[in-house]
C-alpha cells in the first residue's frame, strides 16, 4: 500500500497536507503519539474541519494494519455503531495519512479540564452503553479493539451532545481470528490479565478496558495505575 519515502516537512500550524482529492490546511496539532501526530485540519476543496493522522514515515507497516482495519469497519457501516468515520487514506511526501471526521474531545482530555473529578453515574451510563454498543458490533464482525483507554473515547460534540462519544484508534486492532498468545496489547493500566499472563485471549480483552474506563470515570483515577505489569499487579488497596 505505502513505500518508506523519506519526509522533511514538518507537520505544523499553517503548513499543507495534500491528496489526490484535495489540499488541507493544518489548524492545530490535536495530538501525537509513538507512530505520529494527529491534526485538525481545514479540507480546502470543500472547507470541511477534518481530523488527519499523519504518520511517522517509518510507520508504513502499522499504517496498513491500521487501513485494513478500517477497511473491514467501512464495510458494515461502523459509524452507526459510535466507531470513528474513515473517510480515505494518501500519502503525502512519503508519510501515510488518514482521514477521519473531527470529533471534539477525548474522554482523558475531557477528564483532566476537569481536574480528574469524578463524573455522576447518570453522565457514566451513557457513555458506557455507547462504547458496549462499539464493543459488541466490533465482535459481531470479528474484530478486536485491543487499545480501549480514555484517549481512545471521544466526545463527538460536548456542547451540542452532551456525553455521545465515538471510539477511535485502529492501530492495535486484531481480527479475533488471528489473535495469537503473547501479543504485546493494551495501554498498561488498561491491560487484560489474559495479555498479562499470556494467555489465549479473545475480544473480552475490551470489556476488561471498558470496565477501568468506567471506574476510572466514577473514581477520578486509574484502578491500575503504573507504567509496567509488575506496577500494575503489585496495586494494593485498603
Amino acid at each position: 500500500m505505502y513505500s518508506n519515502v523519506q519526509a522533511q516537512d514538518e507537520l505544523v500550524p499553517g503548513s499543507q497536507l495534500t491528496s489526490i482529492f484535495s489540499n488541507y490546511e493544518v489548524l492545530t496539532i490535536l495530538g501525537e503519539g509513538t507512530f505520529g501526530k494527529v491534526a485538525k485540519c481545514v479540507r480546502m476543496a470543500d472547507k470541511k474541519t477534518v481530523a488527519i493522522k499523519v504518520m511517522k514515515n517509518y510507520s508504513v507497516e502499522v499504517a496498513n494494519i491500521e487501513v485494513a482495519m478500517l477497511y473491514m469497519l467501512s464495510m458494515h457501516n461502523g459509524n452507526k455503531h459510535n466507531l470513528v468515520e474513515w473517510y480515505q487514506a494518501f500519502m503525502d511526501r512519503g508519510r501515510p495519512c488518514l482521514e477521519f471526521e473531527y470529533l471534539d474531545k477525548s474522554l482523558f482530555d475531557f477528564m483532566r479540564e476537569r481536574h480528574f473529578q469524578p463524573l455522576s453515574l447518570m453522565e457514566i451510563r451513557p457513555i458506557v452503553m455507547q462504547i458496549a454498543i462499539a464493543l459488541k458490533h466490533l465482535k459481531s464482525i470479528g474484530i478486536i479493539h485491543a487499545d480501549l483507554k480514555l484517549e481512545n473515547v471521544m466526545l463527538v460534540n460536548h456542547q451540542q451532545e452532551p456525553y455521545r462519544i465515538k471510539v477511535i484508534d485502529f492501530g492495535l486492532a486484531h481480527v479475533t481470528s488471528a489473535a495469537t498468545v503473547g501479543s504485546c496489547l493494551q495501554t498498561s493500566p488498561y491491560r487484560a490479565p489474559e495479555i498479562i499472563l499470556g494467555l489465549p485471549f479473545t475480544e473480552a480483552i475490551d470489556v476488561w478496558s471498558l470496565g477501568i474506563i468506567a471506574a476510572t470515570l466514577y473514581l477520578g483515577f486509574l484502578l491500575y495505575p503504573g507504567y509496567c505489569e509488575y506496577e500494575m499487579v503489585s496495586k494494593q488497596y485498603p
